[in-house]
């Protein structure tokens, strides 16, 4: 198992950048932003993604940086593979992409009109088939540093949408849902990461060539893993059973989980874990 963390950067400058620096000390196999123009965890604005993981590159040397995930309402493919490869390059080859098809937030904050659930999913699959070719560059745009492209995440959770995470992606991610308990989260991931094997098979391709990523965070699934070692361990060996290769969770954990409910010793010991 592998382990990495989302970090909310809506904290002055120097919060974030220690943060960071916490998370590659912890030994985190990766560091992870969100990609919002409004901040949907709470009412406090926060600092723009792609600038944020750029800095984040040079106050870092060995955890693995990406977007968990860039939405595509107000992305474009060219702008993005380019920022990419920069941020390829600035990281010194750490560089992991991730896209999803965004939310109705984001069309609001955007300024655009609400999609339909078929019109995102479409708009989907035609951003991550033009994005998958601009990542690998060319001798104009230039190339990045990991060839043939950086990996790519898509996160999906409905049919079609993990359809094309089974042809396109080299990682799946899921947060399960929203709003569910610790039995009813654990089942929907099983059930989501069960039903990409069989679409994996479909298209010709072994399933477990694509890593299969769960970010936890206690408003999707009321889990509180970091209670204790015990707790920890019962979450990993339940994820693991389910087919997961990495579990994700936002960091720090006390700002996102019921009072009382995060052991310090837990979080000390977790990056020593990873595979």
């Amino acid at each position: 198992m592998r382990y990495g963390v989302t970090i909310i950067p809506f904290e002055p400058w120097e919060q974030v950048v220690a943060w960071a620096r916490e998370v590659e000390e912890l030994g985190f196999d990766y560091l992870w932003l969100p990609d919002h123009l409004v901040n949907p965890y709470g009412p406090r604005p926060f600092y723009e993604s792609w600038t944020t993981l750029a800095a984040l590159s040079r106050e870092t040397s060995r955890v693995r940086i990406g977007t968990l995930v860039s939405s595509i309402v107000f992305r474009e493919p060219r702008l993005l593979a380019k920022q990419a490869i920069a941020a390829d390059h600035a990281s010194g080859g750490r560089l992991e992409v991730g896209v999803g098809a965004g939310s109705e937030e984001d069309n609001e904050a955007a300024g655009l009109r609400p999609w339909t659930p078929r019109e995102r999913s479409d708009r989907l699959r035609a951003f991550v088939d033009e994005l998958d070719g601009l990542l690998r560059g060319n001798e104009r745009r230039g190339f990045p540093l990991q060839r043939p492209r950086p990996p790519l995440t898509i996160a999906a959770w409905s049919p079609r949408n993990l359809r094309l995470a089974a042809e396109r992606a080299d990682r799946w991610n899921t947060m399960g849902g929203y709003g569910l308990s610790a039995e009813d989260g654990l089942a929907r991931a099983r059930d989501q990461n069960d039903r990409l094997d069989a679409l994996c098979r479909e298209v010709g391709r072994d399933p477990r060539s694509l890593t299969r990523s769960f970010l936890h965070g206690y408003r999707w699934v009321a889990e509180t893993p970091f209670a204790s070692s015990d707790a920890f361990a019962a979450f990993v060996e339940r994820y693991r059973d389910a087919g997961f290769d990495e579990l994700f969770f936002y960091y720090p954990p006390e700002r996102f989980s019921p009072e009382g409910t995060v052991n310090r010793d837990v979080l000390e010991l977790l990056g020593t874990l990873s595979e």
